[in-house]
């Protein structure tokens, strides 16, 4: 889930009687017929949701904007996502629309592929209306020259991912939730030894993820640094973040809890199943992940154990008493979807994207369809049962599964809130007073050649400092050679990477 910012564009109350809301009649048709249209669709494909146009949501957005789609289903995995995506892109025959990273699909419109949005705004009052009113909106999606690419996804809270924990093996073992490095390697360690699932075994595993080394990332915050952002920006100096000397000091750390078995001996390569098993079978006493996976892991824990309680915690302090998190989710969504410069339907997609961003859109994509996903309470949607009652999934889960995930998007405050246990969007609040701004890497443009820069140079660092850091965790290479590491990056032309964020990045200030 989006899940998924400041409690930015929050909507007051809009109801589908809002004035400005789009005429339902004619959003999305041709001009020249009420037939629904029919346009393909290239989407990320999701297990718990298989697109198809007969899901209730689908069919209800179809009511509404009489497009229908003819779903092209990508890989679940994101490499091999991008990977067809940018087979397609090569092949010539390009979708109406097509999902993906906000980068790949600048990259996609400055060569002519995609459609300049920016050129249609006029013709969508809903999006320029968004876009005046919230300039922090508006200088994410543009691109340096002012062009949109893609159609945004807007969120609506700040909190990502955060420290989860059984709260009820912190109590059996007369422990607190941990504040510092020193208190969580103390609590990671009675996890280890002192057998809070009871089971009269050694076998906790006290800390697991299922997101590599980014499922590290609350260790590593408080020396200073974040996995969240491959560069940092320090008195408006632009560095990178893995040849860093607080990094050292975050993997010493690191090193530690992974040699005395503290942390999933198997982090890089566990997957979501594993991951969800061993929180499930109540093995595992702690993870990093979506604040949203609080409510879930409750649930189908609780199943076994009426007793079990994860509870969410604020991000560790560091040595100079601070605390903070770059786990963000960002005013504009990371991805979204693109429309192809070669459509044959790109007036009625554009009238279908405008829809989405209308008060009655914002409704439907939030809460669904009146009477049967929700219904207003003094003006107020709020889920019924069906979504807020399953006794298996949270309201999220059940959310996906009727179909609303690849559409263009305004989160409304109002649904993450109704979507979590108010234990969870109390915590994910106070978790929100210490996210920070992360290296704005998803709304940097870069030029043909600044791109050369990094594809050329880049890549090779990337790969080679994601193998580097394992090894340090592992113990496979020393952190004395940590230095040797840094010497070998900027070798591979770290300098010429750091020149070319530095001017992005400045441009990015700009606008």
């Amino acid at each position: 889930m989006s899940l998924t910012l400041a409690t930015v564009g929050v909507l007051a109350g809009c109801t589908p009687s809002d004035k400005g809301a789009s005429d339902k009649t004619n959003a999305g048709k041709s001009p020249a017929s009420d037939k629904p249209i029919t346009v393909r669709f290239l989407v990320q494909n999701d297990p718990g949701a298989p697109m198809k146009n007969d899901m209730p949501w689908v069919k209800e957005f179809t009511k509404h904007t009489g497009v229908q789609f003819d779903w092209i289903a990508g890989p679940e995995n994101a490499d091999q996502y991008k990977e067809k995506f940018n087979l397609t892109i090569a092949s010539g025959d390009i979708p109406d629309l097509m999902e993906g990273p906000g980068d790949m699909l600048i990259k996609g419109g400055d060569a002519g592929t995609f459609l300049a949005i920016d050129k249609y705004l006029d013709k969508m009052p809903n999006l320029k209306k968004l876009l005046d009113e919230n300039p922090a909106y508006a200088r994410a999606l543009k691109t340096d020259n002012g062009r949109i690419y893609f159609l945004p996804h807007f969120l609506a809270v700040k909190t990502n991912n955060a420290f989860l924990v059984r709260q009820d093996w912190l109590d059996k073992l007369g422990l607190k939730q941990p504040q510092t490095p020193d208190e969580m390697y103390n609590v990671l360690k009675a996890f280890k030894e002192k057998d809070p699932n009871g089971n009269g075994k050694a076998d906790e595993v006290p800390f697991t993820t299922r997101n590599k080394k980014v499922g590290l990332g609350g260790f590593v915050e408080p020396f200073g640094v974040s996995l969240e952002e491959d560069f940092i920006v320090e008195n408006g100096k632009v560095g990178f973040t893995y040849t860093n000397a607080k990094m050292k000091d975050a993997l010493a750390y690191l090193n530690k809890l992974f040699k005395e078995k503290l942390i999933d001996g198997e982090y890089a390569t566990n997957d979501q199943k594993i991951w969800d098993q061993r929180l499930a079978t109540e093995v595992a006493g702690m993870t990093w992940d979506v604040f949203a996976r609080q409510d879930y892991f409750n649930k189908s824990i609780q199943q076994a154990n009426k007793n079990a309680n994860i509870s969410m915690m604020n991000p560790l302090k560091g040595a100079d008493g601070k605390q903070y998190t770059k786990s963000q989710q960002l005013p504009v969504g990371a991805t979204g979807i693109a429309i192809s410069a070669k459509s044959k339907n790109i007036e009625q997609l554009i009238q279908w994207a405008d829809w989405f961003y209308s008060p009655e859109g914002q409704l439907a994509f939030n809460f669904g369809i009146e009477g049967d996903t929700y219904t207003l309470v003094n003006s107020q949607p709020q889920y019924t049962d069906k979504i807020v009652k399953d006794p298996k999934l949270a309201p999220g889960s059940v959310i996906k599964a009727l179909g609303r995930l690849h559409f263009v998007s305004k989160l409304d405050i109002r649904y993450e809130n109704a979507s979590q246990s108010p234990e969870v969007v109390k915590k994910r609040d106070e978790v929100a007073k210490f996210v920070t701004d992360r290296f704005p890497k998803e709304y940097l443009s870069y030029t043909p050649e600044e791109r050369e820069v990094i594809n050329s140079k880049y890549t090779e660092i990337s790969t080679f400092k994601d193998e580097m850091f394992d090894k340090f965790v592992y113990g496979a290479e020393s952190l004395d050679k940590f230095d040797e590491f840094a010497a070998k990056i900027n070798k591979m032309g770290l300098a010429d990477v750091v020149k070319v964020q530095q001017a992005a990045y400045d441009r990015y200030m700009k606008r």
